[in-house]
């Protein structure tokens, strides 16, 4: 599967997103938007780690985004504008200076002016390995000097080029610099301030002194939901971000209940171990890779609310190709009679492919492998039912597979050590951290990162470091698109599907808005309840 001419040429084409929705409905008859009133959010468990700056799990950030802005942000054409900053930031020529000047007259909650103090703490903090937390794998060691200029400008020094900051910060929230120390703590200068974290109910009342227009909603609550599709039919809750698949057929199925879906970043990988046999052996990875039944994963898991996979890269990511098809097209001879529409268009389990990339690399046992696959259980309650798919599929097609399933700190203590054959792995988390760059799915292949598995290819390691120095975004949508296929052509990060970012809520609130759904967020801060 070689690189082609025309894409290791293109170095000047653009990117797009692509966004879908499912199950979008129109403002309900007779039941108009209103100003005021609560919003009640489910979650299947409350967040122990509030503050932003120590964790950037999904759930976190639901609770945080609302509270606590960053100077940049998606907006809903996908495009990067200013928030807390003043405007773009100005880059000296060489890109290793970056200067921002902050928005005049921001507040915290509490009334402590916003200043560039709290950016420079802020970064400082996540900028060092020591205590950069979840944002370590992109942002320790990336910072030289960073110093405010005065009360409203920060000057930002850089030890090589870093063009793809602006997508960080436009990820990375800024707290109130007394907070940084506190993983509970949640201050910050957004519409909504926190007032209540204790029990089964985070609670989130609008901020009266926001320096922007008025949030709709008075508040926001967060309680614990054992049941979201009950909670939402019974009207306990009038969100559910993230259902499961199971959750999401009984939402369509219900009256009152709704179903809202968009393609984002990929978020969902295979991993081998490529620091052990025989996952060292590119033909054995390969042999992996047309063996995945990722037709059969999208329809019975997520019922087509998946894109098929192909290269690491998703569809909210920069660079993604729908075109780009290394693992052939066609109807999986295990799918059902009647497929949908992303299963048709994606790609087949080939055995005969499987066995000739057997015969390229014998290995003991050939034709067969044994390994292991690690389901890692985070906030993704599907990936066991992946896992399961997945290895039914491998096992008919000459390999051995059994799955054993681990959770978030078990997994990443064993992939510090390189305990594992092959992962399946939700990087969600690192999703939020990163936007619609690709540097999360990519980083297993890394051979610097932390996160690699082992892989190592000087041209992919030059190819992403370039791409993360590109301040163009078109450029580096390019640049990461050839990182991409170098990465899908060795078969080192393998995702069956692109999940589709879905959110279930009640008729009682208006819709989410699907551009932020497909970046990553739920802009629940913007909602109005009806009636």
């Amino acid at each position: 599967m070689p690189l082609s001419r025309r894409r290791l040429l293109a170095l000047g084409a653009g990117t797009g997103v692509v966004a879908a929705s499912g199950g979008l409905l129109a403002a309900c008859s007779g039941n108009e938007l209103r100003t005021g009133g609560t919003l009640v959010v489910g979650l299947p468990r409350l967040p122990e780690v509030l503050n932003p700056v120590h964790s950037t799990a999904e759930s976190a950030r639901w609770i945080a985004d609302p509270v606590v802005e960053a100077l940049y942000t998606y907006r809903d054409d996908t495009t990067i504008g200013p928030v807390l900053a003043g405007a773009d930031p100005l880059i000296a020529p060489d890109g290793l200076s970056w200067t921002i000047r902050l928005r005049a007259g921001v507040r915290f909650h509490g009334g402590d002016p916003f200043t560039a103090e709290h950016v420079v703490d802020c970064l400082r903090r996540v900028g060092d390995p020591a205590t950069a937390g979840d944002w370590a794998p992109w942002l320790a060691g990336r910072f030289g000097v960073i110093q405010a200029l005065d009360a409203q400008t920060v000057r930002i020094e850089l030890p090589r080029p870093f063009g793809a900051l602006r997508a960080f910060l436009a990820c990375l929230p800024i707290p109130h610099r007394a907070t940084l120390g506190d993983p509970r703590a949640l201050v910050g200068t957004g519409p909504f301030r926190l007032v209540s974290a204790a029990g089964a109910v985070v609670s989130l009342r609008r901020d009266p002194e926001h320096h922007g227009k008025a949030a709709p909603l008075e508040g926001i609550d967060f309680r614990v939901s054992a049941d979201g599709v009950a909670d939402l039919k019974a009207d306990r809750v009038r969100v559910y971000p993230r259902p499961t698949p199971e959750q999401v057929r009984r939402l369509r199925k219900g009256d009152g209940t709704y179903v809202q879906a968009a393609s984002g970043p990929a978020d969902l990988v295979v991993l081998p171990n490529l620091r052990r046999p025989p996952f060292d052996n590119v033909a054995v990875r390969r042999a992996l890779a047309f063996g995945m039944d990722r037709t059969r994963v999208s329809q019975e898991v997520y019922r087509g609310d998946a894109v098929i996979g192909q290269g690491p890269l998703g569809p909210g990511n920069e660079g993604w190709d729908p075109e780009y098809t290394p693992y052939g097209r066609g109807v999986s001879p295990t799918a059902s009679p009647k497929p949908s529409p992303s299963a048709t268009a994606g790609p087949t389990v080939e055995p005969e492919r499987v066995t000739a990339m057997f015969g390229e690399a014998p290995v003991a046992g050939s034709p067969g492998v044994r390994f292991t696959l690690l389901a890692v259980v985070g906030d993704a309650a599907e990936v066991p039912d992946v896992a399961r798919v997945l290895a039914e599929g491998w096992n008919r097609v000459g390999f051995t597979v059994v799955v054993e399933k681990v959770d978030s700190a078990t997994w990443a203590a064993r992939r510090r050590t390189g305990d594992f054959d092959v992962a399946l792995v939700d990087l969600r988390g690192s999703g939020y951290a990163v936007g619609r760059t690709g540097f999360a799915v990519l980083s297993a292949a890394v051979s610097t990162s932390v996160d690699s598995t082992g892989y190592v290819n000087p041209e992919l390691d030059r190819l992403v470091e370039q791409a993360r120095g590109m301040a163009d975004t078109a450029r580096r949508a390019t640049l990461t698109r050839v990182a991409g296929e170098i990465v899908a052509r060795d078969a080192v990060v393998l995702p069956p599907v692109y999940p589709m970012g879905v959110v279930g809520r009640s008729g009682r609130v208006e819709s989410v808005p699907v551009r932020q759904l497909a970046v990553g967020r739920v802009a629940l801060a913007k909602l109005h309840l009806r009636g």
